[in-house]
């Protein structure tokens, strides 16, 4: 069984290198499942087989391959919200099925270009689940940001699971400034009595235990920039080097 699995993890290794192609590719070892670096272009890293899709709840909303900025490369996803919506939170969302993983890490790099004034917070990533069909996501675990009075934001964890809600805030609060690129990083044990981890920047901000499982077999990643109103607006937000790992990804990007 330990030998299939190591030419297991070799085979989805050397799929996802080719995807990569020329660019520059994240320093990933052999426990990597899946990642995007958006150098092709496209999102087709995302959506390609059908494995994912994007959500815009209006034309105000969009989501593209853009050159503007890049942590790694010379491309990111730039993401838009007109943040102006009258009774709840929404915005566009990029979303791709990991797989049935029950022990996993999920890692993305954001960078907010001005320091925005969010109500009430900005969801950046959502953890969710699906039936093998794919026909219902499963509400999950969301990575927030609440914006703070004296400038840049703080990292804050939100379960839909009505039993938890929104965490209590980290002692000390993990803070982040605008204008700068970071990296969230979750690993999510949704089977059994249920376990998240998140680090910010490499430092372990959260770790929550007692979490309710995924509903569905397949867990899903998504990048979002879903907020209800934000000044200024609209809300830009941009995205590289997403990854799903059976080991850490850190800053670094190295295993």
């Amino acid at each position: 069984m330990a030998g299939a699995a190591r030419v297991l993890r070799t085979a989805v290794l050397a799929g996802a290198l080719t995807a990569l192609g020329c660019s520059d590719p994240l320093e990933l070892g052999n426990d990597l499942v899946w990642t995007a670096d958006q150098e092709s272009g496209d999102l087709s890293p995302w959506t390609a087989n059908d494995s994912g899709d994007e959500r815009l709840p209006s034309r105000a909303s969009t989501i593209e391959v853009s050159s503007e900025a890049a942590h790694h490369g010379t491309h990111a996803i730039k993401i838009v919200n007109p943040a102006s919506w009258d009774d709840q939170d929404q915005g566009p969302e990029l979303f791709h099925a990991a797989g049935v993983l029950e022990d996993a890490y999920y890692s993305a790099w954001f960078l907010l270009p001005e320091d925005y004034r969010l109500d009430p917070s900005l969801t950046l990533i959502r953890l969710r689940s699906r039936d093998a069909d794919g026909s219902e996501l499963y509400g999950g675990e969301e990575l927030q940001l609440r914006s703070l009075p004296v400038g840049g934001y703080v990292l804050q964890v939100f379960s839909n699971n009505a039993g938890y809600l929104l965490e209590p805030l980290a002692d000390p609060a993990p803070r982040i400034a605008a204008g700068r690129w970071f990296q969230l990083e979750a690993r999510y044990q949704p089977q059994g009595s249920g376990r998240l981890r998140v680090w910010l920047d490499g430092v372990l901000s959260y770790d929550l235990r007692g979490r309710p499982g995924a509903p569905g077999a397949e867990i899903v990643l998504g990048v979002c920039n879903v907020a209800q109103r934000s000044r200024p607006a609209p809300l830009v937000l941009f995205v590289d080097d997403a990854a799903v790992s059976l080991s850490r990804v850190g800053p670094s990007g190295e295993l």
